[in-house]
């Protein structure tokens, strides 16, 4: 066995170990750099392109599409044939559909090269997820995944401010140039640094039938099962606000898109910080207590929002602070829900993590249509949803999860 994996399997704290972390934050870091980072440039783009806003907006939806339904498949491709060449294969994609997306010249281009882009994008995420399964025992993975959440969760804050600044200077080009330098140095970092840690392929995992077998399997549990309605409510309310944030604190009470910005920034040192307490206590505590723990306060977040904007209290800091305390719970539940869901699947370990991440993008596709079919008041509907999300995720935990186990340990 590659001396790393060792290294790493038994918890080792040296360079490698970190080394092989950082690489697997950088490539769970693709979705939110690929989509981030030009945002900002939307509006110059719709003009260069002589197109409308609509259209341009379709270069964001199909992403969102073809990175949830990409993920089905890359797990149990990297369940047959390793998670190396899975990541090189997708990373190959994502650099020809960036290159390409620099030098579209229509809006029609622009949406096929960016639903490409995000098929290649969504092997990085997805395998990341299964290495660490491969390479930690359960605590240590939680406590990996922590440390991974907390590099990924830079990405949000520091994309939008680099891609308004390249939009300035360079041009909206320039972003997807940015975008393909990323992609080739995750690579090259795969090449040079990620071991081959699925030991034993699985040659039927890519069959269609051994596919719905083993998402059936694993559905049909009921741990595994908790863990995915768990992360479907927390992304529920986190995509409730990021798809309302805006229209509330610019548009209804009047922040410049700067402090919008900062504001944005500060929710995310708010999981950050929740990861990293997370990953420095999670050994002591127990995965299980972390997630109970960490919905408590996306709970607690939901209600309170709730409870003020619902009696007109409707300020900045009534949605900013109850968004931090979400954002911290979710920093510190997100990586336990993780290893927790995906430890009891090590043969099929891709598959369990491609069946959470897609739950995660069919939580935010329900919850844009709730607010899509209900939009009668953005502020009251930002308060509803992500205190719903919230709620949702602690009862389902504590019913299908904490409670039998709990009943287990005293029989």
């Amino acid at each position: 066995m590659n001396t790393t994996t060792q290294n790493a399997g038994t918890g080792s704290a040296g360079p490698d170990r970190m080394m092989i972390t950082l690489l697997l934050g950088l490539l769970v870091s693709f979705a939110p750099m690929t989509i981030d980072l030009y945002l900002p440039a939307l509006p110059v783009m719709t003009e260069d392109l002589m197109t409308n806003t609509e259209s341009m907006q379709l270069t964001l939806s199909v992403y969102m599409v073809g990175f949830a339904l990409a993920q089905t498949f890359f797990g149990p491709i990297s369940d047959r044939f390793g998670r190396k060449p899975t990541i090189i294969i997708g990373t190959s994609v994502y650099l020809v559909a960036s290159v390409a997306c620099a030098l579209a010249t229509s809006v029609e281009q622009l949406i096929a090269f960016r639903l490409l882009q995000s098929i290649g994008a969504a092997a990085g995420p997805v395998v990341a997820r299964a290495v660490v399964r491969d390479m930690f025992t359960r605590e240590e993975a939680a406590k990996t995944y922590a440390v991974v959440t907390t590099v990924t969760a830079i990405a949000p804050v520091v994309a939008p401010i680099l891609g308004g600044v390249i939009v300035v200077w360079l041009g909206w080009r320039a972003n997807f140039w940015i975008l393909t330098g990323f992609g080739a140095s995750a690579m090259l970092l795969v090449i040079l640094l990620l071991p081959e840690t699925n030991r034993v392929p699985d040659p039927s995992a890519t069959r269609f039938s051994q596919m719905a077998v083993n998402f059936a399997t694993m559905l049909r549990n009921r741990a595994y099962l908790g863990y995915l309605l768990t992360v479907m409510g927390t992304f529920g309310g986190l995509f409730a606000y990021l798809m309302g944030a805006s229209f509330v604190l610019v548009g209804e009470l009047g922040m410049s898109e700067i402090n919008f910005g900062l504001s944005f920034g500060g929710a995310s040192v708010g999981f950050m910080a929740g990861a990293f307490l997370g990953s420095r206590i999670v050994r002591r505590v127990g995965i299980e207590r972390m997630c109970l723990i960490g919905t408590a306060f996306t709970a607690i977040a939901g209600i309170l929002i709730v409870g003020l904007i619902w009696s007109g209290v409707v300020t900045v800091a009534s949605v900013i602070v109850p968004t931090v305390i979400y954002f911290f719970g979710m920093g510190m539940s997100q990586p336990n829900i993780q290893a927790g869901a995906i430890s009891p699947f090590p043969q099929m370990a891709g598959a369990a993590a491609s069946l959470l991440g897609l739950a995660q993008y069919i939580s935010a596709g329900i919850f844009s249509i709730v607010i899509g079919i209900f939009a009668f008041n953005p502020t009251l509907l930002l308060a509803s949803t992500m205190g719903a999300g919230g709620v949702f995720a602690f009862i389902t935990f504590t019913i299908m999860i904490w409670v039998p186990l709990k009943r287990e340990r005293v029989s």
